[in-house]
């Protein structure tokens, strides 16, 4: 049997009657009779406990993985309005998933990814093929604070397999960074971070959509402790921004976060640019007093070499990037695209005249697409596994 590939979709503000409507809608377009997996997400506005009655209501024996999501992506829908909730349904013989999961990621991410790469290695499956990881995004302190994803990946990649496809996102309910959740299976959790193992007569490919280019030569980050950033090449990190922007009449200090945003070329230095190679970090506010940046990870330290970043103001970079990775599954049947998209790209945020997940519904044609908004996407960059700021990052799921 060929895989069946369902999503379905609702915006009711009911929660259980939300989830109930995407995953009727969901086994009614993949014409599914036997849900074997299911991908669940529900807008942070939701009670998940509800909406996870109303998924089981429609598929109660359903193995399942999701969370809270800043929005929700399909190929005919897109959505950040809170109230939004995606379904996802697998049925296949030809491919399988499992679904592992570690606590207590707010106190310690190293070893939450530590022993969730242990549970992966000990789980006995067979020839994994990919890997797709959720986390929870805040720590829900007062102020809220980031869960990084940089020490939980450098934890979980030593246990995986060399250079298995993986990509993930961290779970946002909302841009206050308000409580969000993780579904396993058919319990509901917080502080998690949920890894699903595909397996099976199948392919996964990724690419990386940032959409910036370096606008700078390189800089220097002289001092650094955390996620926060105090001086790039020896002056105040906000002086040297202002500086390199053309200075404080041109753009203000409160316009830093969210916006300024710095990359890392994991490739060759001075070669021609490639988007795949550069892991990007967007600035998460800004202390005025230290004249500092605060950053989503805290992986630049002092010595780290970065360039500011510029934004494409026009779409049509997604086109051929996309096209790229078709390419590479030209001769398989691909049966599933995921769009994990950070929710500083959606439109009323992004800064660019164009909606990009938009983009990408063109671009991914006739193929079943689902997504969610994140707040860090994670995909492998050179040889490791980065978290990424401001970016997209887009799975082709296809059986041979």
């Amino acid at each position: 049997m060929e895989t069946k590939v369902g999503i379905g979709q609702s915006n009711q503000t009911d929660s259980f009657s939300a989830g109930k409507e995407a995953t009727a809608s969901a086994l009614n377009k993949g014409k599914i009779e036997r849900a074997d997996f299911a991908l669940i997400f529900c807008g942070g506005k939701h009670d998940p406990h509800e909406f996870l009655k109303g998924v089981n209501s429609v598929i109660p024996e359903c193995p399942k993985a999701g969370g809270t999501s800043f929005g929700i992506i399909t190929d005919s829908f897109i959505g950040y309005d809170g109230f939004e909730t995606g379904v996802t349904l697998f049925s296949s013989d030809k491919i399988k998933f499992d679904v592992f999961a570690e606590g207590d990621i707010n106190l310690n991410e190293f070893k939450a990814g530590d022993a969730l790469g242990k549970q992966i290695k000990s789980g006995g499956i067979k020839d994994p093929k990919a890997l797709m990881v959720f986390y929870d995004s805040s720590k829900q302190q007062n102020p809220p604070m980031l869960n990084f994803a940089t020490p939980l990946f450098a934890a979980l990649e030593p246990h995986l397999p060399a250079g298995i496809p993986c990509a993930g996102g961290g779970f946002l309910a909302d841009m206050r960074l308000s409580q969000c959740y993780q579904f396993v299976n058919d319990e509901v959790v917080s502080q998690h971070v949920v890894a699903i193992v595909i397996s099976g007569d199948c392919e996964f490919e990724t690419t990386i959509l940032h959409g910036c280019h370096p606008c700078s030569d390189y800089l220097t980050v002289t001092k650094a402790e955390g996620p926060v950033v105090f001086e790039i090449d020896g002056v105040p990190a906000v002086d040297k921004i202002h500086e390199l922007l053309g200075g404080k009449d041109v753009v203000d200090v409160k316009d830093f976060a969210m916006n300024v945003t710095l990359g890392i070329n994991r490739g060759d230095k001075f070669g021609e640019f490639q988007e795949k190679n550069f892991a990007n970090r967007l600035t998460l506010a800004v202390d005025e007093e230290n004249k500092a940046l605060v950053m989503f990870e805290p992986d630049l330290t002092p010595g780290s070499e970065v360039q500011l970043m510029r934004r494409n103001l026009e779409p049509d970079y997604l086109e051929s990037v996309i096209s790229e990775v078709k390419d590479q599954i030209s001769n398989l049947n691909p049966v599933f695209a995921f769009y994990i998209n950070c929710g500083g790209r959606a439109r009323p945020f992004s800064g660019v005249g164009f909606e990009d997940a938009e983009e990408v519904q063109k671009a991914v044609g006739d193929i079943p697409l689902a997504g969610f908004y994140s707040g860090v996407e994670v995909a492998r960059v050179g040889e490791f596994l980065q978290p990424l700021d401001w970016t997209g990052v887009l799975c082709f799921l296809a059986e041979k």
